[in-house]
């Protein structure tokens, strides 16, 4: 399948080099047109790059499908500019995510939109299923597609139909930064992804992967697969409670009151790992993500009462649902792949932390 990445680097770029500049330049161009459209004037303004290579780059851009142009931009004094954005069609990235009953596969947007979601049970027709939605969801005249992002924790499974290249990303980060897109700054946030399994990640200027919290002790009995017992996975993880409810799906026993009971016992055991969660890692908040994050309110205010009782009387902390829901695995994941494949985002955050290092210099 064709992939047609518009900048080429790798980490050893020369940036005092012309042609290395100019590439720089336009994926700054792009990461600020992420945010929202504005003019050119605006872009100059906020990247502090002239007006002249400014409007060379977006004309460039343009030509190339990158950008669009819009409306007149009225609310600045003068001669009003013509608004750019993101051209949407211009770039496509898969999601896949494999569990133990089913596979899925989603279609981005170059802003991370969703185009179209297929998921399919797992079995030996599986990868087939997958072969032939990936087929129709790249089909299309002039569609690119930049790579792929897998959330799995499943090596068992074969992965060469999905296009290149691929990243694969823990759930709890993939549905964490979907959470920070939809609401921005989380920092200090601890992500708890309830689902087959549990998954975690922590907030704290970046990302930090946590798969450890799955399996704190949160009660007495219960062997895991970790050689642990008691652990989190075993006393409320979601196929543990599709075992003791005999629920047939994940989402059905968020989705079900009659599992009511059942979610109300496994809260107990989650507000104790999370309790000491937060007292190792100084969380100021806590998010609730993933297919089970669909709790009523009232699921959420027992939470939040059981975890202000285990913890210090001067140590509030709030638990917040996923806006998300259970599409933040798909929407956290596709952005990380436009992220690393298209915007570039690592390459201009290395960049300013070597400005920044050499102003201090």
């Amino acid at each position: 399948m064709e992939k047609q990445p518009f900048a080429v680097y790798n980490h050893d770029m020369d940036f005092s080099r012309p042609d290395n500049a100019r590439i720089i330049n336009r994926l700054k161009v792009l990461s600020e047109l992420r945010k929202g459209e504005c003019s050119r004037a605006e872009l100059s303004r906020r990247l502090g790059i002239n007006k002249v290579s400014i409007g060379d780059m977006v004309q460039s851009m343009i030509r190339e499908g990158l950008v669009t142009e819009g409306m007149k931009d009225k609310s600045s004094p003068g001669r009003p500019g013509t608004m750019v954005a993101i051209n949407r069609t211009a770039a496509r990235v898969f999601a896949f995510e494999i569990k133990p009953r089913s596979v899925s596969v989603s279609v981005s947007d170059a802003t991370g939109n969703i185009l179209r979601f297929e998921r399919f049970p797992r079995n030996d027709e599986a990868v087939d299923n997958l072969k032939k939605a990936i087929e129709r969801m790249s089909a299309g005249e002039n569609v690119r597609i930049y790579g792929s992002a897998l959330v799995s924790s499943d090596d068992d499974f074969d992965t060469s139909i999905f296009p290149r290249p691929l990243i694969t990303i823990p759930r709890a980060i993939a549905e964490a930064t979907s959470e920070i897109s939809k609401s921005g700054n989380l920092d200090g946030f601890l992500f708890l992804s309830w689902s087959d399994s549990f998954d975690a990640a922590l907030m704290k200027e970046s990302l930090l992967h946590i798969p450890t919290l799955a399996h704190i002790k949160a009660q007495k009995d219960g062997n895991c697969s970790c050689g642990g017992k008691g652990c989190l996975e075993v006393a409320a993880s979601g196929k543990i409670l599709m075992e003791r409810t005999g629920a047939p799906s994940v989402r059905d026993l968020a989705r079900n009151t009659g599992y009511a009971a059942a979610i109300k016992e496994a809260l107990r055991p989650i507000a104790m790992a999370l309790s000491e969660a937060v007292q190792a890692t100084a969380a100021e908040g806590i998010m609730i993500t993933g297919e089970l994050s669909m709790l009523p309110d009232s699921a959420y205010a027992y939470l939040q009462n059981l975890i202000s009782s285990l913890l210090p009387p001067k140590r509030n902390i709030t638990v917040y649902r996923s806006l998300s829901g259970e599409k933040g695995t798909r929407e956290g994941a596709a952005i990380a792949a436009l992220d690393l494949f298209y915007y570039r985002t690592q390459l201009l955050r290395r960049l300013d932390t070597i400005q920044k290092i050499e102003q201090a210099l």
